[in-house]
């Protein structure tokens, strides 16, 4: 930590040491209505040197006499001014309907007008990444960006986020399907949750490309999709430093209810130590009851504090920035504390060389909780879980201590030592932490030797290290029980696990760009260049049961060496991997007069995974064009200000993960010399070849209304062939699983986004952004005799993707049903259960996705807001089934035990069917085998209208007295989020995972996660 403070300081003082120049100031307004320009760019002529307007318009850049300033801005005429001997220049820019200058970040890390693009592009600059004060920038995007569907993992600051651009690309459980995140043009390791390390209050500038001809450059990595981002850079100038601190507490909402009536038992009667669930009687008259799981869930406490500096010169620029962040959950000991450090700089020793670094820092210490939340939704609520205690500081269990058996002393040996502690023992006695350090390093070097002609030299390599230790403590001492019965629950005496493990990406990439003018009104842009990706990670597992010695001594040399073991939930193991990959990549494009263009890209990559097949790299290319038509055909009126069309062909490889062709050995105990041998049930491949992805997309950029009214839209088609995925084969083959290349995959889909200038005047503004995206994801083909892909298991169900069906779907038990999809009974009133074990019964894929986002500023003040919804997209209850299962769901209430019909047909012997109308009886029994035991019952629409957040600002700079030294701007804001959910879903939330899985994915899968957040934010940001 010392050496980062060292080095922001040794920035901060170089920063100081270049600042020595004459100063120019002034305001830059728009001539429609004569407000300030916000962020304009000023730009010192024949220089790197360069400014933005603040949220006044205003500006102050250190130029020589000779200089020429030159000020733009989105959607207006630049315009350039000599200096002179002006030290005041004030601008007013004039709107222009048919330039649209606006430059985002695309491949490479290339800056090009969006004009120029013919694929989709989406971007966000740094107000609205942060909008909405998330803590992980991710899960935020949701509802920003049309195509875009992200689902976190529960109320936990510990939550995975899962991210998806489109639709997923590979079916398979080990292939992933989250996008390519590069931050500062290069690629960073991990998906959303990965991603999420990253601080918010850093990011200038984030750009989504979505389809393959967008991100065909950035090789297999990029095969679904990439997210860019820039982060913050120094400016020239005056230091400028930044702060910013924020409080916000959070709050469980939509919790599952518990029913109020029931004491645990079986089928309805009181049962001797019954400790969980209410299937017992009715609770006795005047008993007491307690709110477990309310109070379990307590209030969350989130702070985060900035402070970020930039300044230099125009040879030197740096940025600084340092961030803390502490966030306390709404469960007990679930935490996670984070500190970041960037350091950012640009030299520029000559106009033909450009020299950038920067480092990026981040560590975390945290504790999770997981998805756990099972005991406390069905500990009985007769007794109080608070108690978990014993005044010698062991655990309680017996009802004469507050447990919950009746009778402790009645359990055998084997009973008791299977007995369950309350979960407050698991957070305050048991302990457990886990430590991780980041560090991003990225390096480039630019030479131009004449006009047009650059050669960027780039390096990045992420870097992380995480280690997580845990113990439990013994519930029991030894003599306390029979020794027969210790031998299956050692951990019961104490454990301790320590899970070390690091990953590394090294990226090294050289590119060469050329800029030439052919004849006029022609031009021709090359772009050539070579990559290298080295990927490598190990992670060890060293655990161990039965402590030897009696005390706080909770450490692995503690356990018993006895019972250390290979396999099980306390192993001792190691593993490793590593993927080396390269890749050769060009781009061609042409512009007529910037209103007709046309590209084409190549990639040429080989990948380590591969080297066993007998093709080991793959080709890969994409055409794309477009054509402005409003400028083309000189169209333009008071209603049309400019139109224009695209459309793409590309194609992506993307390889296998690491060790498909290795062998798995088991160790041979039955053996008589032991040894090892091949384990048959472990897949392996023979051959392979990439994924490979063909798409097309059409879109258009329309602007209505001197560009208030901006309609961008795309349609797009998507095959996925040669889908890498593990079969059943023959035994004879000397395996039962292999991983082959068979199947196919179609995603096609509409997306939109709709942009307003609603009002915009001197002292009021109001913008809105409306984003529209459905995909239609379809299985076409798979293996011979195979009628699905199971992904992650969750009781009878599975994540699936299923032949004819969705990539997406949903497979578990269902009823046996009549042709128009009734419910078959049987003669006894009771429904026919279907014998096959998996059948489709749900598609977790959305009819659409929505966002609806709008801003308004009066004066000093701006309110924001989002709205986020979809339309379908099935949902899994798990916790409700759970809930059911236990007896502890609150309808249970009024449904348990009464008579009812169950609304379906009977068949009838002539082949026709009739409505049932024989009751049966709602007791657990059947409430077990004929509804609970049926996933399908638990299947829920997952549509959904959220408020995601309302921000209401408010500016007081105005209010500073003139002239004060210190601060030079200060703004406040209150934030409220997930304030409204308009759902059918009778969980806590539909937007939901179990964490970011790889394949079919756990989107949709609602599995007893913690409950969603309601949050409420107070942030305060200064100008110094």
């Amino acid at each position: 930590m010392r050496r980062q403070v060292l080095l922001l300081l040794f920035s901060l003082f170089a920063i100081v040491g270049f600042a020595q120049q004459r100063t120019v100031t002034g305001t830059v307004v728009s001539a429609e209505d004569g407000l300030p320009v916000i962020g304009a760019s000023i730009h010192v002529k024949g220089s790197s040197q360069g400014a933005t307007t603040d949220l006044d318009g205003k500006y102050s850049i250190k130029v020589n006499e000779n200089a020429s300033l030159t000020f733009s801005y989105v959607g207006m005429q630049p315009k350039t001014v000599q200096v002179g001997n002006q030290s005041v220049i004030n601008v007013t820019l004039t709107s222009s309907s048919t330039q649209l200058d606006e430059v985002v970040v695309t491949a490479m890390g290339i800056r090009e007008e969006k004009k120029k693009l013919n694929f989709a592009v989406q971007s966000l600059n740094a107000d609205e990444v942060t909008a909405g004060q998330s803590a992980n920038f991710v899960n935020s995007l949701q509802g920003k960006i049309a195509g875009v569907q992200v689902s976190g993992s529960g109320g936990s600051p510990n939550s995975s986020s899962q991210i998806i651009i489109r639709a997923i690309s590979s079916i398979n459980s080990g292939q992933n399907n989250e996008p390519l995140f590069i931050i500062d043009g290069m690629p960073m390791r991990g998906g959303g949750s990965s991603a999420g390390d990253i601080n918010p209050n850093d990011i200038e500038n984030m750009t989504v490309l979505k389809g393959a001809a967008a991100s065909a450059l950035y090789g297999s990595e990029a095969a679904n999709g990439v997210i860019l981002i820039t982060t913050k850079s120094g400016k020239t100038g005056q230091i400028v430093v930044n702060g910013s601190a924020s409080v916000q507490i959070d709050n469980s909402v939509r919790i599952p209810k518990i029913q109020q009536k029931y004491a645990p038992g079986n089928l309805g009667f009181y049962k001797e130590n019954s400790v969980s669930g209410g299937w017992g009687p009715l609770l006795k008259e005047g008993e007491r009851t307690y709110d477990n799981v309310g109070n379990f869930l307590g209030t969350g406490l989130y702070q985060k504090y900035d402070v970020n500096a930039s300044g230099g010169t125009d040879k030197f620029t740096a940025y600084a920035s340092f961030n803390y962040t502490s966030t306390d959950g709404v469960v007990p000991e679930d935490y996670k504390n984070r500190m970041g450090a960037l350091l950012k700089a640009t030299f520029t020793p000559s106009k033909w060389v450009k020299i950038n670094a920067s480092l990026n820092y981040i560590d975390t210490k945290s504790r999770s909780f997981g998805n756990s939340m099972s005991s406390i939704y069905t500990w009985p609520i007769n007794n109080d879980m608070r108690v978990y205690k014993t005044p010698l500081g062991k655990p309680v269990y017996s009802i004469e201590d507050g447990g919950r058996y009746d009778n402790w002393n009645a359990l055998t040996d084997a009973d008791k030592i299977a007995a369950g502690v309350s979960p407050y023992w698991g957070r305050y006695e048991d302990g457990g932490e886990t430590q991780s350090s980041r560090t991003i390093l990225n390096g480039s070097i630019e030479w131009t030797p004449i006009k047009d002609l650059t050669f960027t030299g780039k390096i990045a390599y992420d870097k992380g290290y995480t280690t997580s230790d845990a113990y439990a403590k013994p519930r029991f001492d030894k003599d306390e029980l029979d020794e027969s019965v210790i031998s299956k629950y050692l951990y019961k005496f104490g454990s301790y696990k320590f899970e070390p493990s690091r990953s590394e990406l090294l990226t090294i990439q050289g590119l060469a760009t050329y800029k030439v003018d052919l004849f006029k009104d022609f031009s021709m842009n090359l772009l050539a260049g070579a990559e290298i990706m080295i990927n490598k990670s190990y992670e060890a597992t060293m655990a161990g049961q039965e402590f030897v010695l009696e005390g706080d001594y909770y450490s692995f040399n503690n356990t018993n060496t006895e019972n250390w073991l290979k396999t099980g939930d306390y192993p001792i193991s190691y593993f490793r991997s590593k993927k080396n990959k390269y890749g050769y990549f060009g781009e061609l494009r042409f512009d007529y007069k910037g209103i007709a263009q046309l590209s084409g890209t190549a990639r040429y990559d080989g990948s380590s995974t591969l080297k066993q097949a007998e093709k080991s790299s793959y080709f890969y290319p994409s055409v794309t064009a477009g054509l402005i038509f409003s400028e083309l055909f000189h169209i333009s009126n008071d209603w049309f200000s400019y139109g224009k069309i695209r459309g793409n062909w590309a194609q992506v490889g993307k390889d296998a993960t690491p060790n498909k062709f290795t062998k798995a050995y088991r160790e041979a105990s039955t053996f008589p010399d032991g040894g090892y041998s091949v384990d048959p049930t472990a897949s392996y491949a023979i051959t392979l070849e990439p994924e490979m992805t063909k798409s097309w997309e059409i879109g258009a950029d329309l602007r209505f209304f001197d560009s208030r009214t901006r309609l961008d839209v795309a349609y797009y088609s998507t095959t996925v062939n040669n889908q890498i995925v593990t079969v059943r084969v023959s035994p004879s083959s000397g395996t039962i699983l292999q991983v082959r290349n068979e199947g196919s995959i179609e995603n096609h889909g509409v997306e939109a986004t709709l942009s307003q200038d609603i009002l915009r005047s001197k002292d009021f503004e109001w913008t809105a952004n409306l984003n529209f995206g459905l995909n239609r994801g379809v299985v076409k083909s798979l293996p011979e005799d195979v009628s699905e892909i199971q992904g992650t298991q969750f009781s009878d169900i599975y994540t699936t993707a299923y032949l004819n069906g969705s990539t997406t779907g949903i497979s578990g038990k269902d009823y046996m049903r009549a042709p128009d999809g009734q419910i078959l009974i049987d003669e006894d009133g009771y429904p026919i259960i279907n014998p096959a074990k998996s059948v489709y019964i749900g598609n977790r894929e959305p009819d659409f996705l929505m966002g609806l986002s709008s801003t308004f500023r009066w004066k000093d003040l701006t309110v924001s807001f989002l709205l986020d919804g979809r339309v379908g997209g099935d949902v899994y209850n798990g916790t409700a089934r759970s809930l059911f299962t236990n007896g502890m769901h609150k309808s249970l209430e009024n449904y348990r035990n009464r008579e009812v019909v169950v609304k379906g047909v009977v068949a009838q012997p002539d082949g026709t069917y009739v409505q049932n109308n024989k009751p049966i009886i709602l007791n657990q029994t059947n409430l077990n085998t004929y509804f609970y035991g049926v996933s399908s019952n638990f299947i829920e629409d997952g549509s959904y209208l959220r408020l995601s957040y309302v921000t209401v600002g408010y500016d007081f700079t105005r209010f500073l007295k003139k002239g004060n030294p210190y601060i030079k701007g200060l703004r406040a804001s209150i934030t409220g989020r997930n304030l409204f959910l308009l759902t059918k879903y009778s969980g806590s939330d539909p937007q939901i995972s179990t964490s970011a899985a790889y394949g079919t994915g756990t989107m949709g899968i609602d599995n007893m996660s913690i409950p969603a957040t309601r949050s409420f934010n107070f942030t305060i940001n200064a100008t110094f």
